[in-house]
């Protein structure tokens, strides 16, 4: 039997580790928030899907950070997930790695792109990445996850798992069979494609919600919000083909349509149409992760966002303006400096 270990415990791993163990893999769920693990261990994890898609309750085991030193004395794990916050990569990929099997691989389960820093700690030939594309879902309390997006389906799988060389292996087969437990999952020969297609969502939408403490569907109806998503998610697609990438549909959006829609009427209106379109299928209670932190008082992955995308995009000459204000907002709003409100907006869009 494979086993799994889920280095962060969070809305996406904690959903994964749910589904899976569930399923009946042996899964073990490591985790630093020690109320959260003291839930789990006590009376399970409950998963409440969209609708009742995707809900279950599972007894699954969870691990403090502290305890995984008494992991030496277990069979090595086959998959390691790191589903902690992209800032915490590093420590993750660390602390777990000496618990993997010799022919075990990593496999990013994040929000940025990190497989690079991973890759760097465990060794390319042993990372993996996921393209975390149609799962929204929410910590709301130790042991509990509410999922606020529908499951995946055969047009728009809910997930997508790739190898970083683009190939279809026997291992990256076995991770979408794995993952296929919690919601669609399909094996990608463009990792790198699908990652900054995901970035792209990410950057137009989390930092927006943070930024002016909206909800995903507020923000996707107030006309100023939408706009900046908008001139965000264009700039985005435009770094990603200047680094030679091929994008991938996610989202539910038409990227093509997406990246004209700055200069191009007839393709700003349609995008508009979808971006309501997937703000209607969602939930009303639905905020992206850096929304949730920022509510929370937590630090956010905006340099993993939209920082990222504008540190690649001023390195390649592409205007990413929005990007860097975004970035600098939000982390002024860490700090205390400023409070969320949609009045911000009029700082960043011009």
């Amino acid at each position: 039997m494979t086993r799994v270990c889920i280095v962060g415990a969070g809305a996406v791993g904690g959903y994964v580790g749910a589904h899976l163990t569930s399923a009946g893999v042996d899964a073990v769920l490591v985790d630093a928030w020690p109320e959260h693990v003291q839930a789990m261990r006590e009376r399970g994890l409950s998963v409440r899907g969209m609708n009742g898609a995707g809900s279950v309750h599972a007894k699954v085991r969870a691990l403090h950070v502290s305890d995984v030193p008494q992991l030496v004395r277990e069979q090595p794990f086959d998959v390691a997930f790191i589903a902690v916050k992209a800032y915490d990569t590093e420590w993750a990929t660390q602390l777990v790695l000496p618990y993997l099997a010799p022919t075990g691989c990593v496999v990013s389960l994040q929000n940025g792109i990190n497989e690079e820093t991973i890759a760097a700690i465990a060794g390319w030939q042993r990372t993996l990445g996921c393209s975390v594309s149609a799962l929204a879902a929410e910590l709301v309390e130790p042991a509990c996850i509410v999922r606020n997006s529908p499951l995946g389906d055969d047009k728009k799988a809910g997930l997508r798992v790739g190898e970083l060389h683009g190939q279809v292996t026997p291992r990256a087969r076995l991770l979408a069979e794995l993952l296929a437990h919690g919601d669609t999952c399909k094996v990608t020969t463009n990792l790198w494609g699908e990652r900054w297609s995901k970035l792209t969502i990410n950057a137009m939408r989390n930092g927006v919600c943070a930024l002016t403490g909206m909800t995903g569907k507020q923000r996707d109806t107030n006309e100023v919000a939408r706009e900046l998503t908008v001139r965000l998610g264009s700039s985005c697609i435009r770094v990603g083909r200047a680094m030679g990438l091929a994008l991938e549909p996610v989202g539910g959006l038409d990227l093509d349509l997406l990246a004209r829609a700055d200069e191009d009427a007839g393709a700003h209106a349609e995008i508009t149409r979808m971006i309501l379109e997937v703000a209607n299928s969602r939930t009303d209670a639905q905020r992206p992760s850096m929304g949730q932190d920022i509510q929370r008082g937590r630090r956010t992955e905006t340099e993993f966002i939209n920082g990222l995308v504008a540190r690649r995009g001023e390195a390649l000459g592409v205007d990413v303006r929005y990007h860097r204000r975004v970035n600098d907002v939000i982390k002024r709003i860490e700090k205390g400096e400023l409070a969320p409100s949609p009045e911000l907006l009029n700082a960043i869009v011009d």
